[in-house]
């Protein structure tokens, strides 16, 4: 196994999309954070979001609903590039002044993982040329439907292989 310094945790959406656009994309502000590799052919990984009071609702919401959600991390440092994860809530425990959260994680995408994709998708809108590149741009930077999109079918992809059921989580 091997440990990282957790430095950006942001939820892109639920499995059920209930929480509407407002919790889509929402980044949460981490006090302190850990994430480990347990280097399993799953691509399991362990998260410690410590977060401040206010945010502890919102993670008791997906823990007592059982329910899985996207979100995207950046470890080690904030520049590096984010990795894409179905997470769900095992624990939710209350420090002196902070909230510690702990999730576990199926990698779904890496940075580079998306932009192919994200590629691939303009390519077959018949984007070309120089319209190709300032549109993967604009797409990229944007990060918004294009990318939930393809986040979307990640996710179902995601719980076809069975990496995650709700049933048996």
């Amino acid at each position: 196994m091997k440990t990282f310094k957790l430095c950006s945790l942001a939820v892109l959406f639920d499995e059920d999309q209930k929480h509407g656009a407002t919790d889509r994309g929402k980044e949460i502000p981490l006090v302190d954070g850990l994430i480990i590799n347990k280097e399993e052919a799953q691509k399991d990984w362990l998260l410690d979001a410590v977060i401040t009071p206010e945010w502890k609702p919102f993670f008791e919401e997906f823990q007592r609903n059982d329910q899985h959600f996207m979100a995207e991390v950046t470890i080690t440092k904030k520049t590096n590039d984010p990795a894409t994860l179905v997470c769900n809530v095992k624990a939710i425990n209350d420090l002196h002044d902070n909230v510690s959260i702990h999730l576990d994680g199926i990698l779904v995408v890496k940075n580079d993982d998306l932009s192919d994709m994200l590629l691939k998708n303009l390519i077959k809108e018949g984007y070309k040329g120089d319209n190709l590149f300032e549109e993967f741009k604009r797409r990229k930077k944007d990060r918004g439907q294009a990318i939930q999109g393809i986040l979307s079918n990640v996710y179902n992809q995601v719980k076809q292989k069975g990496y995650y059921d709700s049933e048996s989580s």
